[in-house]
Parts: C-alpha cells; structure tokens; sequence
C-alpha cells in the first residue's frame, strides 16, 4: 500500500514500516522516534509538544473538577462489582516493562469505544470527542483513566508491615519503565486529576512532572517512563491519543484501513 499526501504526492519511495522479532524491545534513551512496529516518513518528530495554542486544551482544563468527579463516581461504582474493575491486560512480554500496580478504567482500547464508560462518565466523553485530533478509530488509539498506585499501597496488600519503623519496605516503586510506543503516528495527552508527591515522568532527555489541572502533549515513539515513588495516594490522570497533526484526513484512512485490515486477518498483535 502506497500512502499519499493531500496533494497525491509521495511522500516517500522507501518501506514505512518495520516489525522487531517479538514485537516487543526495549530501547536506551534517545533524543529521537523509535517506534517498535510501525514509522510513518516525513512527520515533525519532537518530544515534547507545545500546549499553548490549542483551544481544546484549555476547554479541558476548564473542566478538570467534572472530569475529576466522573472519574471517582466510576471508580466507586466498579470497585463495587464482582468483577475486576482494571481494564489493563498485560501482553506476553509487556509485564516486564511495569512494576507496582497500575489500573485503567478505559474509554478506548485499541480503536473500540466502551459504552458503559459512555452511561458512565458523558462530559468526559463528550469533551473527548470534541478534540480535533482525537484518535479513536485506530488499533493504536487508547484513552482511558490512568491510576498509578504507590509503593506503600502495593506492598501493605501483601505484607504486614508497621510503615513508621520498617523504612526498608519503601525501597520499591510503581513505575513502567523505559518503552516506546508501536508507531509515531499518534501523540499521546495526559491530563493529571490526582498527582500525589514523588511522581514523574521522563520523554527522551527532559524529564516533568505533573501538576494538577495541567495538561501536556507528547510523542510516546520516543522513549519514556513514568514512576511513582510516593508514600501514598493515587495519581490519577485521563490519558488520550491524538492523530499526529501533520496526516492528512486521506493519509489517517489509509493507515487506519491498513491495520484493521492485518488485525482481522491476525496478522497484528495486540498493541
């Protein structure tokens, strides 16, 4: 499949996409894309994406207390089912890549909307699909709360210990280590609700922390981390991919039709 540009001119004459032995790797930090499956030529490819000038994000920051209220409603009510309330399913090798405990109670997964997240939470849906950019339709497409335990709360589930004396037990964390996205054809949002102390993320050399109410965009084809050292308290954040602005409406379809098209006939492993 060749893709095209609005204008129907190449972008390339060279193989766009490459597939590593299991899918999986784990690369060393660098300040450039390393996408495990898939590279789209030609896209502007820097880290850290600029907020400023993005209307959507200020209508979602202007919102933060809805959002943040929808999340806790949903969260109390599957906490309050039988089943298990964690969207997150590890891959084959996937679980290496996290440590602590990590939930995900999910609008997208892997390009499928969610109805009961829809009954659940309307505004944030609602401002979700508002976003220009907002990326649901493709295999590669997530969006969901993102709920990244502290290492206290991990370790008292499995031990009994007294916190104000055995310091020793706090020399684990939650974190999910150094990875790359499959592709770089998304930009990834988040959009912190709850940021207890000792949380941090790092994309390529720059490393940020979040702050409540403030979103930030940036390339998860680069390598990056998370963490949250903390004592206590959860850190919450609505987590979202966006398209990446420079593919056109015809270059997105493209993309699109080609995934879904390998994913059917099993071809694409779960991403």
């Amino acid at each position: 499949m060749h893709l095209h540009s609005q204008n129907d001119a190449p972008r390339c004459a060279t193989p766009i996409g490459a597939v590593s032995d299991d899918g999986y790797y784990t690369p060393v930090a660098k300040p450039r894309p390393s996408p495990t499956l898939f590279y789209f030529p030609g896209l502007t490819s820097t880290p850290w994406h600029d907020t400023n000038n993005l209307k959507w994000v200020q209508r979602l920051e202007a919102n933060r207390d809805v959002i943040t209220n929808e999340f806790l409603t949903l969260q109390k009510k599957r906490h309050g089912l039988a089943k298990n309330s964690n969207d997150y399913k590890v891959y084959d090798k996937e679980h290496q890549l996290h440590q602590g405990h990590w939930d995900w109670l999910s609008y997208v997964t892997q390009g499928r909307r969610q109805a009961d997240f829809v009954l659940q939470c309307p505004k944030t849906v609602e401002i979700l699909e508002s976003i220009p950019d907002f990326m649901a339709e493709s295999p590669f497409a997530y969006s969901f709360f993102s709920i990244l335990k502290p290492k206290v709360v991990l370790l008292s589930t499995y031990f009994d210990v007294n916190w104000e004396t055995d310091h020793n037990f706090w020399g684990f964390l939650s974190s999910i280590k150094a990875h790359s996205a499959p592709c770089n054809i998304r930009l990834r949002c988040h959009f912190p609700l709850i940021v207890p102390e000792g949380c941090g993320i790092r994309v390529g050399d720059e490393t940020r922390h979040w702050e409540e109410g403030k979103a930030f965009v940036f390339d998860d084809s680069f390598d990056h981390e998370v963490w949250h050292d903390g004592k206590e308290g959860d850190r919450v954040l609505l987590l979202f991919d966006l398209w990446h602005p420079d593919l056109v409406l015809k270059e997105r379809n493209a993309v699109t039709e080609m995934f879904n098209d390998a994913k059917e006939k099993g071809w694409l492993k779960d991403y």
